[in-house]
């Protein structure tokens, strides 16, 4: 359109052509808004959506073009317009003659031209796509590449140069082959702080980083030219309801041109393959609802791998979420199924922590030191992954640290006396000195939580832990999450099946071998009344603690400094002495004072209003001064009690 502008010539020359057939200067309008642009759609082309409404309302006389194919490719858009020229007698010319509409000779030949000019369109894109296509099956079309990969001269592709970048998608791919899931990776990532490069289309040969998200990571792994692998026609464009296209993968055996071993990869060809595999049997488990999630944070050892026996579904977690035992945790393994899909009642449910003792005793009588070696191998990977992270830090520093010297030296070699460039010139180096700082101090944190304990100190513990499997399974040290990926390594599943107040353990070892935990029997929780049960010794105390006037709270906290349990071998709350003096209708402290103070001739506040002969609510104006009224205070956890006691006034002093 810059270099050949003949045709844009001819085109303004239609003015004259208007001038002869007698239309003046000022009635003759050129749109020349639509330069440029493909006549295959209106949407974009606001000249021939402006022709159209002047032509409707009756304000054109005649349309001068070249050609049909000038106006629009598009045959309903041009039937559209043929009919609203028709009814508003609007004439069209182009360079073979001037066509009234309302002729149905005319009408049928223009609609002739414009069915031909959108075969033709056409017959072009086909002709260019079935270009693009033989290119492409020859491996010879040269694709937009992902980042890290590169083209060279003479079009070859090759890793990028960039070592950083390099190496920053070498870690997606390996620390992918370690976690197994793209969701995990992105954690890991946006954990440690790592950070992707990206090029985006619209700033080319720009190179930007930032902490990766799970849809960039998709795109990573989901890409085959990491593998080596040429690959054309992996998405197909549908059309939307509302109009909109959009684009949507296709399988790979649809795939129109795949190429392995095309070029130079970061994996190979069957990596790749093993790794879509995992990431198809990732979204498969979680549509079905088996899918095992990664270790968590919490207490539960047992998590994500407890089937139940008696429907077959996978059983969930349930934490006791009282305060008053937030200091020593209490958790459920509860089967849900039936009340979420059929709201019926729970299949079963049944107390965590006696259950993961026994299962946690299984395994560390199960662990050999093959086992152990191969948890030495997995702390050897985790400091292998930190020093890999590390260095994707540092080169992130250099690249900054390059950013810096290159702001500084354009700095020093402005004139001084030109303030303005200088002032813009001070202010990026001095934002670049930022980020740097900032990118140093975050490298710095992470190697102070990493160094937290001495690495040869750190190393001897784990040597001294390996002699003896039980310290590594309960060393404080070892997190529940180190506990669960231990676990996993050696158990698949486990199936809980509970039969009146046991639980049959059913373990399914990796390799497939079933094991059967019948030895080990795990009482439920017995109900409210037996909960209420306690022994002579507790309650002929608890008589002693309550006749000296102590309250529910106070009582359980002086059996429990005295070493007493209560019949589930917790420690006594004021709940629980509640329940045991209901159970054994035993009066509280409080009641026992009020009992005695009443014995000895004590009433009421209320009762003393009523004898002095004024309102309640002004006992406290009365009380203070009047030397016929003794109190008595009865302490309790919360407030003082108050109980009065009225002395009758001497005989002689009665007025007869």
């Amino acid at each position: 359109m810059e270099t050949h502008k003949e045709s844009q010539f001819r085109q303004y020359d239609l003015r004259h052509r208007a001038l002869a057939l007698g239309w003046s200067e000022d009635q003759i309008d050129i749109i020349d808004e639509d330069q440029g642009k493909s006549g295959a759609s209106t949407a974009q082309r606001t000249g021939f959506q402006d022709l159209r409404a002047r032509v409707g309302a009756a304000e054109v006389g005649i349309i001068l073009s070249l050609e049909v194919s000038r106006l629009c490719r598009d045959n309903a858009e041009w039937h559209q317009l043929l009919r609203i020229a028709a009814v508003s007698n609007t004439l069209i010319l182009d360079e073979y003659g001037v066509y009234n509409v309302s002729d149905l000779n005319d009408w049928m030949l223009l609609g002739l031209k414009g069915q031909l000019s959108e075969y033709e369109l056409r017959g072009i894109r086909e002709r260019m796509v079935g270009g693009q296509r033989s290119k492409a099956r020859r491996g010879e079309l040269k694709l937009p590449l992902p980042v890290g990969l590169a083209y060279t001269a003479t079009d070859e592709v090759i890793l990028d140069p960039d070592q950083s970048i390099t190496e920053a998608v070498e870690l997606v791919f390996h620390t992918f082959r370690r976690l197994n899931s793209i969701m995990q990776v992105t954690k890991w990532f946006r954990k440690q702080g790592i950070r992707l490069p990206s090029r985006p289309r619209s700033v080319a040969g720009a190179v930007y980083w930032s902490v990766p998200n799970n849809s960039q990571l998709q795109r990573m792994l989901h890409n085959p030219r990491y593998a080596g692998c040429y690959a054309y026609g992996r998405t197909k464009m549908e059309q939307r309801a509302d109009g909109s296209m959009k684009y949507s993968r296709i399988p790979m055996d649809q795939w129109m041109v795949c190429i392995p071993e095309a070029h130079a990869g970061y994996i190979s060809w069957e990596e790749y393959l093993q790794n879509q595999d995992t990431i198809r049997a990732n979204a498969a488990s979680f549509l079905r609802g088996d899918r095992v999630p990664s270790p968590r944070k919490g207490v539960a050892l047992l998590q994500s791998r407890i089937i139940c026996g008696l429907c077959g579904q996978r059983m969930g977690v349930s934490y006791n979420r009282d305060k008053r035992c937030a200091s020593a945790p209490k958790w459920y393994y509860q089967c849900k199924e039936n009340v979420v899909r059929h709201g019926m009642r729970t299949c079963q449910s049944m107390r965590g922590d006696m259950l993961d003792e026994a299962v946690g005793t299984f395994v560390v009588a199960a662990v050999n030191q093959e086992n152990l070696a191969l948890s030495l191998m997995v702390r050897e990977q985790l400091r292998t992954d930190f020093e890999t992270a590390d260095r994707q830090r540092m080169n992130h520093i250099q690249a900054l640290r390059h950013q810096v010297e290159l702001a500084r030296r354009r700095f020093m070699e402005v004139d001084p006396s030109n303030r303005l460039v200088a002032a813009t010139l001070e202010a990026e180096w001095e934002a670049q000195l930022k980020r740097h700082t900032e990118a140093v101090r975050e490298r710095e944190n992470y190697m102070d939580a990493q160094t937290s304990m001495p690495e040869p100190e750190r190393d001897r513990r784990i040597l001294e832990l390996t002699h003896d499997f039980c310290k590594v399974w309960k060393a404080p040290e070892t997190s529940n999450e180190d506990r669960k990926r231990l676990l996993g390594f050696l158990v698949e599943d486990i199936t809980l099946t509970r039969n009146g107040y046991q639980v049959e353990v059913g373990l399914r070892l990796r390799g497939g071998r079933i094991h059967q935990l019948d030895s080990v029997a795990l009482p439920l929780p017995r109900a409210v009344i037996i909960r209420r049960d306690a022994s002579t010794k507790v309650l002929a105390e608890l008589e002693i603690l309550l006749e000296a006037g102590c309250s529910d709270g106070l009582a359980a906290k002086k059996l429990n400094r005295r070493g007493h349990r209560d019949s589930r071998g917790d420690r006594f709350t004021r709940h629980g002495i509640c329940l045991i003096r209901t159970r054994y209708n035993i009066k509280n402290g409080l009641r026992r004072k009020r009992d005695q103070l009443r014995e000895q001739g004590c009433i009421s506040g209320v009762e003393l209003a009523t004898a002095l002969g004024v309102a309640y609510s002004h006992l406290h104006r009365h009380v203070p001064d009047n030397p016929r009224v003794e109190i008595y205070e009865i302490p309790s956890e919360k407030r003082i009690f108050k109980m009065y006691k009225l002395i009758p006034e001497p005989q002689d002093k009665q007025v007869l």
